[in-house]
């Protein structure tokens, strides 16, 4: 979703709106608009919006209120709202900060916190998804006519990427995904840039933009993607590489590793015409296989 960064038009307008002044101002990177404001005796705020007229902030409001009622350290909305041609929403700010390394005892806090995303999607409204979790999967996965401006970049980065694209779709549509669950919350975006640390252990999960009703287990396979691309963490992607094979079949694996590895290299590869290191595309193909062995 694009968002606008105009703060000088929209941050008055919100603050109006919730009662507050806020200062000392800072932005924040996202595709909203997005900064971090301070109130004056209350404490400091993330404040993200965008001008068009989606339903987006109560849908963040609404899954994030479900999460807090099973303790999940996940941030409190305390406005959202459309209005004057603005979405917005006013949240807390969690203490901590990302981290770029994770440990087996955070490890194990996380994989115990996934479990309260199972059915906790039922009843709540569904942002933005028009077809049933196993259906986008395959649809994502499978369709050449899907995600094109994405899988067009990646096809033409290498004939080694085609190839890739090329065997991901062709595993794809024969997938058996009939029996997944649909009604988890998945937060879609479940790294480490996403999770706050402080004092040695998890103390928020944020960025609730992009969730939506499906498999839990889809985020750890997400995190698992995280752990192995561009990074070193071996001992932990390990452990996490077992907890994921009890809990799934491999076919299941590939498919949610498969769905990364299009979404994210797809994106590098369109947006900027490459990845982050050389290493991306084989360190790919090495994660899909290891996900079917």
């Amino acid at each position: 979703m694009r968002g606008g960064t105009d703060a000088d038009r929209a941050l008055p307008v919100i603050a109006a709106a919730c009662g507050l002044g806020f200062s000392r101002v800072k932005p924040l990177s996202g595709e909203h608009g997005a900064v971090e404001a301070t109130v004056a005796g209350r404490g400091r705020y993330v404040v993200k919006w965008t001008w068009h007229p989606h339903s987006w902030p109560h849908e963040v409001a609404e899954v994030t209120a479900r999460l807090r009622t099973l303790r999940y350290p996940v941030p409190r909305v305390i406005a959202a709202d459309r209005l004057d041609g603005i979405a917005f929403y006013v949240q807390e700010k969690l203490p901590g900060a990302p981290s770029d390394e994770l440990d087996c005892d955070q490890l194990e806090q996380i994989v115990d916190l996934v479990e309260l995303h199972a059915g906790s999607a039922s009843g709540l409204s569904s942002p933005r998804s028009t077809l049933p979790w196993a259906e986008q999967i395959r649809r994502d996965l499978a369709d050449p006519g899907h995600w094109t401006p994405r899988k067009r970049a990646l096809a033409a980065h290498s004939p080694r990427a085609a190839d890739l694209l090329h065997g991901i779709e062709d595993r794809a549509g024969r997938l058996d995904l009939s029996r997944v669950p649909q009604d988890d919350v998945v937060h879609g975006d479940y790294g480490l840039g996403n999770m706050l640390f402080h004092a040695g252990g998890l103390s928020g999960v944020i960025d609730w933009d992009g969730w939506r009703p499906g498999d839990r287990r889809a985020d750890l396979v997400t995190l698992w993607f995280a752990l192995r691309i561009g990074t070193d963490q071996t001992r932990t992607s390990t452990e996490l590489r077992r907890h994921l094979r009890r809990v799934m079949e491999p076919e299941l694996l590939w498919a949610y590793s498969a769905h990364n590895v299009l979404r994210t290299l797809g994106w590098f590869a369109f947006r900027h015409g490459g990845f982050p290191a050389p290493t991306w595309l084989a360190a790919s193909e090495l994660l899909l296989r290891t996900a079917l062995a």
